[in-house]
């Protein structure tokens, strides 16, 4: 041995079983910090795809410039890609149609279609004024090929005829309201502006730009502001991507980085406080052999060089399976997230590795283990040698108090005076349960979240909508009976709808949207009833749900009259709902009701709209059946990309949420364990000493079970108290800043961490327990 830092391995070669609590912790940590940034990582890249899918892959958009500023903008040599935009009747009501079916006409160039919004399918680009991409469910409805003719007509009747070069995939929007997209060159959008539309129809074209570095934005944003004079109205972002990129100035976005911040900074609080506890409770166990060292001649700085070593040696293994254990988990979330949505996440990679979250695990775990070590190190280069040679080198607190013995027994004052004994240790240790309560609900808040960002698919939800044109009951209630008998038909259900009508209640004239549900319809609001009783309204003639409304005082069993064509019936309120899948005009109120009562009522037999659901093994040759059975009178809604888009969100976000929290819980319950087991060890001496006077086995375990409940007790409140304050400064961040949200106590989840620690605790003491019990006198005093 060449130096006393050789003693390292030797002592780690000897002291492999007590080590391997530490080494534990260190694993956790790492574990915790590289799981957190891979899951981090992984949830930005599953959004930035489909960010890109649904809105283009732009980062800005400037309107209102001339042609020469756009060129002179478009060869700057940050920007990647700059491309054209301008639709018309991207919405419908504009009188633009192709075969008598609205069609919304784009303006763009190649660099649009190919690079921003990646939406070419097959074919090119229009070559000329003359030309024109297709969307596919034009080309599937009308039979369409490249180099066929289509002809769209104009808002004055005038007609326009192109040569299809290519076809684009559909959108969203495109698919929802039931038109087709037509994609012209820049130069033929703008000869087919309306006349008195502008002078410069050059004003009326955004152009999108794609930065080629993503790490400083808005300072080329605002060079571009300063160098061609735009205003704030002139540029706009793409907020969603520039949010996951980090680089977006919208203030909402700005809060959810400072969240994002105060989070990582409780991540670090909480590895330290873990490694530190552990640390802390190995050293005590090794109070002889520092004073030892000590005696040899190591001043106090080489027994804290020592302790540090101990603690980087600890970090070869800890920290690579620590790492090790964070990729497989992110391998694992990424496997998921492509099986659940391949549509978005099947582009990513099966094993890739997020760089971020290694670095971040790696120099987190050396950052904390060295943090931590400060503390134990200080505490072990202090040890006496005399203590030492003497043999009471146990940490011992000077007795200042007797325990208190007049609420409890003598062995369970104990425990709670042995807990209380050290105070540097106590504070350790409640820390480290406190800090697990706090990043708990503080995280707790992304769930709120989650799901006031996206909206997660209803039960009700449909692929297909058949909807009437003109809001009526005109479509034919006989299409329910076949479709219900075509095996790509999960399910069918209609609904009548009779809108604005007038109604009289408690002496008030209101206004209500009358809805007619069927059997799956009602089932599916059991859920949501406040008061009253379904199978009333679904049964009896004459009777209703109200949807709960504060501006409207109307409950169950209320009698309201309704005047429908120029008659007046009255209608009992048998129930109230919380909600309904449908919108509602401004002081007007939804009312639901059977089809047999809407029917008496109205003396309608068909359907406003008929929702479709279909099976999974639908495929786009069974959508077209359905569609030629309905015929192309009514709306044919199809909300299958949407509805995907919706569960792709969500799943991203709930996995990545969800599986953070499950996390936290499962660190939480093996930190506890492991501090609990480890502060126990440190006192074996103790206890060896209590049970050589004459404490039985079952008085050991209540000291060890009053203690474990004093650092759990203290921590619970200490946790909770912050924990609760930290929810609310968030939940106002993130929910109340931009929705308006109150905040209230959390009080589920409050329940569900406290009870993960008192499994915890339970856990932790009954192997200490068993173990003393199993153990000699002689041996228990004689551990080291």
């Amino acid at each position: 041995m060449k130096s006393y830092l050789d003693l390292v391995p030797i002592s780690a070669k000897v002291r492999r079983k007590q080590n391997r609590m530490s080494i534990i912790c260190i694993v956790l940590a790492v574990f915790l910090v590289t799981a957190i940034f891979g899951m981090a990582d992984m949830f930005i890249r599953g959004q930035i795809l489909q960010t890109q899918q649904e809105n283009g892959n732009w980062h800005i958009g400037i309107r209102n410039i001339s042609d020469e500023d756009a060129k002179l903008i478009a060869s700057r040599p940050e920007v990647a890609a700059a491309a054209d935009y301008g639709v018309f009747n991207y919405r419908g009501g504009q009188g633009y149609t192709l075969s008598g079916k609205n069609v919304a006409v784009c303006g763009s160039n190649e660099s649009a279609v190919t690079e921003i919004f990646a939406a070419l399918d097959k074919g090119s680009f229009p070559a000329n004024g003359d030309e024109a991409l297709v969307t596919n469910n034009a080309k599937n409805m009308l039979h369409l090929e490249i180099g066929e003719q289509i002809v769209i007509t104009m808002p004055d009747g005038s007609e326009r005829a192109y040569t299809i070069s290519g076809f684009m995939n559909n959108t969203v929007g495109i698919m929802s309201r039931d038109s087709y997209g037509v994609c012209l060159t820049t130069e033929s959008f703008r000869a087919i502006y309306p006349d008195g539309t502008s002078s410069n129809p050059a004003d009326y074209t955004m152009r999108l730009l794609k930065f080629k570095s993503t790490r400083n934005i808005q300072s080329s944003i605002a060079e571009l502001k300063q160098q061609f004079g735009l205003s704030d109205e002139q540029v706009s972002e793409n907020t969603e991507l520039l949010g996951l990129l980090g680089q977006s100035s919208n203030s909402f976005m700005l809060q959810v980085y400072a969240v994002a911040a105060i989070l990582f900074i409780l991540v670090l609080i909480a590895g330290v406080l873990m490694i530190t506890s552990s640390m802390n409770s190995n050293v005590a166990q090794r109070t002889e052999f520092f004073g030892m060292v000590r005696c040899i001649g190591t001043t106090p700085k080489q027994v804290m060089r020592l302790v540090r070593k101990e603690a980087l040696n600890w970090c070869r293994f800890a920290i690579p399976l620590g790492v090790a254990g964070g990729i497989v988990l992110v391998w694992v979330l990424c496997f998921i997230l492509r099986q659940l949505s391949p549509e978005f996440f099947g582009g990513m990679p099966a094993f890739s590795i997020s760089y971020p979250s290694v670095i971040a695990g790696i120099v987190v775990g050396l950052l904390t283990v060295l943090l931590a070590a400060r503390s134990p190190a200080k505490k072990a280069s202090k040890v006496s040698p005399l203590a030492a040679v003497s043999g009471n080198a146990n940490d011992l607190q000077p007795v200042k108090k007797a325990a208190n013995t007049k609420f409890f027994k003598i062995e369970t004052s104990l425990g709670i005076h042995h807990a209380k004994a050290s105070k540097k240790n106590f504070i350790l240790m409640i820390g480290s349960f406190s800090v697990s309560i706090i990043l708990f609900l503080a995280f707790s808040v992304t769930i709120d979240f989650m799901n006031h960002t996206l909206t997660p698919l209803q039960p009700w939800t449909a692929d297909i909508s058949v909807i009437s044109p003109e809001n009526t009951c005109s479509v034919k209630a006989e299409y329910i009976e076949e479709l219900r008998q075509n095996s790509a038909v999960k399910n069918a259900y209609g609904r009548m709808f009779a809108y604005n009508v007038p109604v009289i209640v408690n002496g008030e004239e209101k206004a209500v949207d009358l809805i007619s549900y069927e059997e799956m319809q009602f089932d599916w609001a059991k859920d949501y009833l406040l008061s009253g009783s379904l199978e009333k309204a679904q049964s009896e003639n004459n009777t209703g749900l109200i949807v709960f409304d504060s501006e409207n005082n109307i409950e169950a069993g209320n009698v309201i009259t309704l005047n429908l064509n120029g008659s007046q019936a009255d209608l009992e309120i048998a129930g109230v709902v919380s909600q309904c899948p449908f919108n509602n005009s401004p002081g007007v109120g939804k009312l639901i009701c059977s089809e047999d009562t809407f029917r008496k009522l109205t003396g309608e037999t068909d359907y406003t709209i008929i929702d479709i659901q279909l099976s999974k093994n639908a495929t786009e040759n069974d959508v077209r059946d359905i569609h030629s059975l309905v015929g192309s009178q009514y709306i044919f809604s199809d909300e299958r990309m949407g509805n995907s888009n919706t569960r792709g969100a969500y799943y991203c976000f709930g996995l990545f949420i969800y599986g953070f929290l499950v996390l936290i819980a499962l660190i939480t319950l093996c930190n506890i364990i492991n501090s609990i087991a480890m502060s126990v060890a440190a006192k074996m001496k103790q206890y060896g000493a209590f049970r050589a006077i004459g404490l039985s086995n079952r008085q050991l375990a209540k000291m060890i079970i009053a203690e474990a409940s004093a650092y759990a007790v203290t921590g619970i409140i200490c946790g909770s108290v912050l924990g609760i304050i930290c929810n609310k400064i968030l939940f106002t961040k993130l929910i109340t800043y931009h929705w308006g949200d109150a905040w209230s106590v959390p009080l589920v989840d409050l329940g569900i961490i406290i009870i993960v620690v008192a499994i915890a605790v339970i856990l932790a003491v009954s192997n200490p327990i068993r173990k003393m019990k199993e153990t000699s006198i002689v041996d228990t005093i004689s551990a080291s």
